[in-house]
């Protein structure tokens, strides 16, 4: 099995559904553009980036929801791929079977420093892996962190955006966390 697929991973905002969509305008591809119905930020139809960029996306719960849709496609680009079930794995290979290219953007980790979601097992499954780095927001450094603001969540999934969330360096997650 040839299988063709790119991961882009990194903290929260390191821009990694900006490089998905980049990448989605370089390919001469008929493609589909997935996101997962957890994630409420945005219209249904609508991805959209944090520095505004937007594109026309599928949503759906689990990305075999889009095996019906495949005739002619030969590319498929999912955003936020942590949020999707375990299903994930299965419905990549079948994609793979199909000889469906691949792009994959989401987190690796989550606002512990924990594997989020399927994401690791889909890194070990790619042929090729981008990690982005954003800005820290406490000094301004290279940040690959991402912390959660508030604290009255525990659970794994808080959807939210910069008032949940902030990119951080090691030594300001570290302090953050110890404290």
């Amino acid at each position: 099995m040839n299988k063709d697929i790119h991961v882009i991973t990194g903290c929260m905002f390191a821009g990694k559904t900006t490089e998905l969509l980049k990448r989605l305008k370089k390919v001469n591809k008929t493609y589909l553009l997935v996101k997962p119905q957890i994630d409420t930020r945005n219209s249904s139809d609508q991805l959209i980036t944090h520095s505004g960029i937007n594109a026309h996306a599928i949503t759906v719960n689990k990305l075999s929801d889009t095996f019906g849709m495949l005739s002619g496609i030969e590319l498929i680009a999912i955003d936020e791929a942590q949020f999707f079930d375990s299903s994930i794995i299965c419905d990549i290979n079948y994609l793979v079977s199909k000889r469906i290219q691949i792009i994959i953007a989401g987190l690796e980790k989550d606002y512990l420093n924990k594997s989020f979601g399927s994401m690791r097992q889909i890194i070990d499954m790619s042929t090729s892996l981008t990690r982005l780095k954003a800005i820290c927001g406490q000094c301004g450094k290279d940040a690959y962190y991402s912390h959660r603001i508030t604290t009255k969540n525990k659970k794994q999934v808080l959807i939210g955006d910069a008032d949940q969330y902030e990119a951080l360096c090691k030594i300001c997650f570290t302090k953050k966390m110890e404290s």
